[in-house]
């Protein structure tokens, strides 16, 4: 993974979580679509660790391939498309839910995605209905979040005589953050607590 070379790109904000135990997950991201510069990764969610397993510069590479490709993006109003990535070279699995939302008044193209390394693969499978529900739930609370924010500012804006508009991306990381940070847990607490796939039964018979 280390052989990454991602491209310069602006700082991406991060947050770093505590868990308790062993994290199979590399990163969770934030990222949308721009007109103008392409894919851009938001923000960034990682477990807070001693070895640094990717550089911000590579998660940033990494999310912003799961928007390659959607600019062209023709789905259903409410659509959530899930996204499966398997980057061998890179060594990761990428979970994406690619989903349409306003930010800011424009319609945009979004991607929630999780990171693992590829030697987790048989980890996550069993748990990928589990994840994608999750995320699922994020996403439609952040819609939520997205059209209720929209309408306080405009009416806000009216109330002001002015046409000015918040930028709404930033407040909404923190309700995200709030919501990611459980899906890490969870991924964590499988991790560590998880039935074993090979038990040793020999100790049972050697009484007889």
């Amino acid at each position: 993974m280390s052989a990454l070379c991602p491209p310069p790109s602006p700082a991406v904000a991060k947050t770093e979580i505590a868990l308790d135990g062993e994290s199979p997950l590399l990163a969770a991201t934030f990222a949308y679509w721009d007109n103008i510069l392409g894919p851009r990764v938001r923000h960034i969610w990682a477990p807070k660790t001693q070895q640094l397993l990717l550089s911000d510069g590579e998660i940033t590479f990494l999310a912003n391939h799961t928007l390659n490709g959607e600019i062209l993006r023709n789905a259903e109003s409410g659509a959530i498309d899930v996204k499966f990535f398997v980057l061998a070279e890179k060594g990761v699995i990428i979970v994406s839910l690619i989903f349409d939302g306003n930010w800011n008044g424009d319609r945009s193209t979004y991607g929630l995605s999780i990171i693992l390394p590829q030697s987790e693969l048989g980890f996550y499978l069993p748990l990928h209905r589990v994840c994608v529900d999750r995320l699922t739930h994020i996403i439609r609370k952040g819609r939520i979040w997205m059209h209720k924010e929209r309408q306080e500012h405009f009416q806000k804006a009216v109330m002001e005589g002015t046409e000015r508009m918040e930028d709404e991306g930033q407040s909404i990381i923190p309700m995200l953050t709030g919501e990611v940070i459980p899906v890490m847990e969870l991924l964590s607490s499988m991790k560590s607590h998880s039935v074993p796939e090979e038990i040793d039964v020999s100790p049972l018979f050697a009484a007889f």
